[in-house]
């Protein structure tokens, strides 16, 4: 589903969305709201869990190894912090561009004040 305030569309085949109006079963736009913010709330989660994870790999490596970490092997935190990047782009990727620029164009009238 793709929501708007003022409508949704479904992406689904012809034959999904004409089951689904035959059974009544179309989600309401409460039903879409909802799902758009449990999605939000997991990827915030995600993105906090991938952040305190790689901290403690990070601290984690950097005992074992007695501080030199050259010879190291850094895949696992790698890998950590590239779930973190993933689940940051798809958390930021629920905020309108308009609103991106209203908060920038807001921040540059404060500094020119």
């Amino acid at each position: 589903l793709n929501f708007s305030q003022n409508k949704y569309e479904f992406k689904g085949t012809k034959e999904e969305k004409s089951s689904m109006i035959r059974t009544d079963r179309l989600p309401t736009t409460t039903d879409v709201i909802r799902s758009d913010l449990d999605s939000r709330d997991l990827y915030r989660n995600q993105m906090q869990t991938s952040l305190d994870d790689s901290k403690a790999e990070y601290l984690y490596i950097k005992k074992e190894s007695g501080g030199d970490v050259s010879n190291t092997d850094i895949s696992e935190l790698i890998g950590i912090l590239t779930d973190a990047q993933v689940a940051i782009d798809k958390w930021f990727g629920f905020i309108a561009t308009e609103d991106v620029k209203l908060a920038l164009d807001a921040v540059q009238k404060e500094i020119e004040l």
